[in-house]
């Protein structure tokens, strides 16, 4: 009997030893944090400092300064600015498959409101904000510089006739892609001869011809460049749209065949005995074997009332000699332009503008079509800057939607949230209709500059023809 009192004694021993030895162990367990507690907690402590200096205002400055979004490499400034009209920007598919990790991630290390929302902003900021902005207040208006001949500011007072067919022949040689006064040549050119044409055609019946556009000035391409003479647009009654799209279809490339060109002139006007001036724009001589002195002495001849005048726009004393000798043996004059300031000056009537000329001038000043046009070019840029927030703001809103999917948020903080992308896209258009507003206001101020000196030199050309005593 003693002997199995004995035993169970020291089975009940051995157990109590074994809980105590149990207990300590237990105790650790307790005490110590699971690993996701404490990558959790980790998180919490890291992601405000992170997010610090993210600004949750809409304003040029605070866009401007904004890093994009770090799942935003991939997305390009034309997939950006691409119009979607009214329909509701979609999750692409991609972004869509990596977003649930980055959003459990932003869960994890917050359950704040405002810092939930800053780091949104750094997942999916559009990487473009800088870019467009710069590009909307970069904005300057352009309109076609009205042609205002000044008879003050030309060297001779002597009127001459006006011509009844005028035909504009353009140098389109490759030394006019040089660079005058900060712009291309051939640019320079071609805005100077739009204004004439706007301003003559009114009293004549316009044609440009273009020479030295074809090929190039390799000398594989001499042949062709040479013979390349065009007439782009045909003489006829002047048409500002049609002119100007003949002005703007070529660029300059090759030779100069200067002589072939005024012999393409005569051709045109055989049969014209009316009044018909020829005006040359050209940077230099020629440069195709031709004769342009003769060429020119040869138009006048078989036609006292042509004449042939020159503008050497830029040009070295060896071209300026042979075209000063071409304009004399036409029966014309020749005009000296260095700059584009001069060419602008010198390209003019050497006779006051009649009575009808001063009743038109007003289409000289920008219209209500140009002002339209003028507008969407002022709003382009405000425009896609509000395309770009609006699509943030929808990636924002179906991020927010994934989250109370799954549990990240409350249902209430997804309200909050969604609400919060709605106004964001709201200021965003609020700050495309004020950017739109100060562009249009540069269109309206230039416009209304450019009217104010059409309306001065109108009345100063009234004043010249009331004191030489011209009725019309």
């Amino acid at each position: 009997m003693k002997r199995h009192s004995l035993f169970f004694l020291l089975i009940i021993s051995l157990f109590l030893t074994a809980c105590n030895n149990d207990a300590p162990d237990e105790e650790v367990v307790a005490e110590t944090p699971p690993k996701e507690e404490v990558k959790k907690e980790a998180a919490k402590q890291d992601l405000p400092g992170k997010l610090k200096d993210i600004s949750l205002e809409v304003s040029e400055e605070n866009l401007k300064e904004l890093k994009p979004g770090t799942m935003m490499d991939d997305h390009t400034y034309e997939k950006d600015i691409e119009d979607i009209g009214f329909n509701t920007p979609e999750l692409e598919p991609e972004l869509k498959n990596k977003l649930p990790e980055e959003l459990d991630r932003l869960a994890q290390g917050t359950d704040d409101l405002e810092t939930i929302k800053k780091g949104l902003i750094s997942l999916l900021a559009s990487p473009h904000y800088k870019q467009v902005i710069e590009k909307a207040n970069a904005y300057e208006p352009y309109f076609e510089e009205p042609y205002l001949p000044d008879p003050d500011k030309t060297e001779s007072t002597e009127k001459t006739i006006g011509a009844e067919k005028a035909i504009i022949l353009l140098d389109a040689s490759s030394s006019m892609m040089q660079q005058s006064g900060g712009r291309v040549k051939m640019d320079i050119a071609k805005d100077a001869v739009k204004s004439f044409a706007k301003t003559i055609g009114q009293s004549a019946e316009v044609s440009l011809v273009v020479y030295g556009h074809q090929g190039s000035d390799s000398d594989s391409d001499k042949e062709l460049s040479c013979s390349g003479i065009e007439e782009v647009f045909p003489m006829g009654k002047y048409s500002k749209e049609n002119f100007n799209g003949a002005v703007d279809s070529f660029e300059s490339k090759g030779w100069t065949p200067l002589a072939a060109a005024i012999e393409k002139a005569a051709e045109m006007t055989t049969s014209d005995e009316g009044y018909v001036t020829i005006y040359i724009v050209s940077d230099g001589a020629e440069t195709c074997d031709g004769d342009p002195i003769q060429a020119s002495k040869e138009l006048v001849v078989n036609n006292a009332n042509h004449s042939v005048n020159i503008i050497g726009f830029d040009v070295d004393s060896k071209a300026e000699d042979q075209l000063k000798a071409v304009a004399e043996a036409g029966n014309g004059k020749y005009f000296k332009a260095e700059d584009p300031e001069e060419l602008k000056n010198t390209i003019q009537y050497e006779w006051l503008p009649s009575t009808l000329d001063l009743a038109f001038a007003f289409t000289m000043a920008p219209d209500g079509w140009d002002m339209v046009e003028e507008y969407k070019v002022a709003e382009k840029y405000p425009l896609e800057l509000w395309t770009i927030g609006r699509k943030e703001a929808h990636r924002i809103i179906d991020a927010a939607a994934i989250m109370a999917e799954n549990d990240w948020i409350t249902d209430e903080q997804y309200s909050e949230l969604r609400d919060w992308g709605f106004e964001r896209s709201e200021a965003m258009k609020e700050l495309h209709y004020s950017m739109s507003k100060a562009n249009r206001e540069k269109a309206d101020a230039k416009s209304k500059e450019i009217r104010q000196r059409v309306d001065e030199w109108v009345a100063k050309m009234k004043e010249l023809k009331k004191e030489r005593g011209d009725t019309w």
